[in-house]
């Protein structure tokens, strides 16, 4: 069909459908007597014996949202592997086969500082008493009272650890210098205090 055949047919297309419909008279009360609401009633809605709890439902979260509450998940589990896993096996003298329950808590010990016994002596065979006072104890004249032996020398030793410190002797209630003390120092009180540095060995 060429160009010139088709456009008469489009043209007569075109009028058949720009001509007016008309209905008879009686054709409104046949659509009306049709849909008599009485006849078919609308179905009620069907209930679920399924409880609304168990009942399946979709949950739409946004791919940002995902990623978030997965890595605090991932947050979370790993914080509580951290605290709660113990080493595998802890070896000791007694015995070094010994492992530990997989739910024990291990909570870790600071290990004790280094303590040096110090030796303090002192010779005077007519004291009566003799005590050593210092930073170490608070300048405490009752806490390290030196022992008497036989032939007039006092002494005593206490656990200290490193650092320096500043100390004077209480021979029969007199506060006095060490005499054999290598360092000195001058006391806020414009006294000499004997000086003794722990742990410079």
């Amino acid at each position: 069909m060429s160009e010139r055949e088709i456009e008469p047919f489009i043209e007569e297309i075109a009028a058949e459908l720009k001509r007016p419909v008309r209905l008879d008279s009686s054709f409104e009360s046949r659509v009306m007597a049709a849909l008599d609401p009485t006849v078919t009633p609308l179905p009620l809605e069907r209930k679920s014996s399924t409880p609304w709890i168990l009942r399946p439902r979709t949950l739409y979260v946004s791919p940002l949202a995902g990623l978030a509450v997965a890595a605090g998940l991932v947050a979370i589990i790993t914080m509580s592997v951290m605290r709660t896993v113990p080493p595998t096996a802890v070896a000791s003298a007694d015995n070094p086969e010994f492992v530990l329950p997989p739910t024990t808590l291990v909570t870790p010990v600071a290990a004790a500082p280094k303590t040096f016994a110090e030796p303090f002596t002192y010779i005077d065979g007519s004291a009566k008493s003799v005590t050593v006072v210092g930073s170490f104890n608070d300048w405490d004249t009752t806490k390290n009272v030196l022992s008497r032996s036989a032939d007039g020398v006092w002494s005593t030793t206490i656990m200290l650890t490193p650092g320096r410190y500043e100390y004077q002797l209480v021979v029969d209630g007199k506060w006095i210098a060490d005499p054999t003390a290598q360092r000195t120092a001058v006391s806020e009180f414009g006294e000499a205090n004997s000086v003794l540095i722990v742990g410079a060995r």
